[in-house]
């Protein structure tokens, strides 16, 4: 029996897509965590994720060999709260429950506690997302398309982007119209013993409409967002076993994002490009990579519904070969309580090397 093509595939998800768009309710204002403890000089908050899944896949090599799985992509425990004048956030995670080719296995996510220090200046240490690219400082249960892409994938696959452990210096301007923030940082990619000298990441986020909830790729009610992001990673004197140590990986890096209300509905638009530079540790010339992106979505139905597009694009280095890869993502949000409560979907278009062409529907709960 022949297998069904990318056509038919495409059809299903889409049908299936609108068909969970029936079952959607007007949207609210999602709201963190559930409050169950707060005394004078302590406060305790529990949140939870879960993020079934169904992704399909298939492939230009291997004759066209197609690939369908049903996945708990994400589920997370969350802690957060205060003890006297510190914050503390900790999260725990099982990803890729049922996920072919993944072994799923219980970690930290995020563990930290923040101090203030003053005149609007605070110090973080632990593990969490160090302030590198606005796409993976965005969380990923806050996403325009399903899953980030390739503009901070591949930073992060060098780990010059997401979560490490380090200690870093925070504050803001103007109630937020200038944040800042600087640090010191382990490369979770790069053996310990290879690393003398931490990575030092630095970000600069000027914002000229609201100052909350920054960092999501939909916002509800009649607020407007203006927001640019500068941002810089470098870490150098990194080794190989054989004692060279004269590798390096730095990336630099803009963003920006608007989110806007035009009468009943809201337009939303967000940019990032980042170059990085890698060295090894034996020297030589640098290989430079260039990434950037560019979404839109536009919000309807009462603030319920976002059919977006997002483009990626990755440029090499011509030492490694050069090339483009081109990924297009369409698809839509369905909103029943903001970002705490909805089902997403998109279809994925890859042109360049192999193409990996696939569609997926999720649907999430988030508090």
């Amino acid at each position: 029996m022949k297998s069904p093509g990318p056509g038919f595939v495409v059809r299903s998800f889409v049908v299936t897509l609108l068909t969970l768009a029936v079952a959607q309710l007007p949207a609210s204002r999602a709201e963190a965590g559930a409050k169950v403890l707060e005394t004078d000089d302590f406060s305790l908050e529990l949140g939870m994720r879960i993020q079934p899944r169904m992704e399909l896949e298939w492939f230009s090599a291997g004759a066209d060999a197609q690939q369908r799985d049903f996945m708990i992509r994400r589920a997370r425990l969350k802690l957060n709260g205060k003890m006297q004048s510190a914050s503390y956030g900790f999260e725990w995670k099982i990803d890729r429950t049922d996920q072919i080719g993944a072994t799923p296995s219980a970690a930290v996510e995020n563990a930290w506690i923040r101090y203030p220090l003053g005149g609007g200046v605070d110090l973080r240490a632990g593990l969490y997302d160090q302030p590198f690219s606005r796409d993976r400082l965005t969380s990923d249960s806050k996403q325009l398309a399903v899953d980030r892409g390739a503009v901070s994938d591949v930073p992060e696959a060098l780990g010059l982007a997401d979560n490490t452990v380090g200690l870093e210096v925070l504050g803001k301007i103007s109630g937020g119209r200038a944040e800042y923030v600087v640090g010191l940082f382990d490369n979770v990619k790069i053996p310990g013993s290879l690393q003398d000298v931490p990575m030092v990441v630095g970000r600069l986020d000027l914002n000229f409409g609201s100052t909350k909830d920054v960092f999501q790729d939909a916002h509800f009610g009649k607020d407007k967002w203006y927001s640019v992001g500068l941002n810089g990673s470098y870490q150098g004197s990194l080794e190989d076993a054989g004692g060279a140590s004269d590798g390096l990986r730095s990336a630099v890096g803009i963003d920006g994002m608007m989110d806007v209300s035009a009468g009943s509905r809201r337009v939303f638009a967000t940019g990032e490009a980042n170059v990085i530079q890698t060295r090894p540790p034996t020297g030589g010339n640098t290989l430079d990579t260039k990434v950037w992106m560019l979404g839109f979505g536009v919000l309807v139905l009462e603030q319920r519904f976002q059919p977006f597009v997002r483009f990626d694009e990755i440029r090499l280095d011509d030492a490694v070969g050069g090339g483009v890869t081109d990924i297009t993502y369409v698809g839509a949000n369905f909103y029943q309580k903001g970002h705490s409560l909805k089902i997403q979907g998109d279809v994925r278009l890859q042109s360049g090397g192999e193409s990996v062409d696939g569609a997926r529907v999720q649907t999430q709960i988030d508090f």
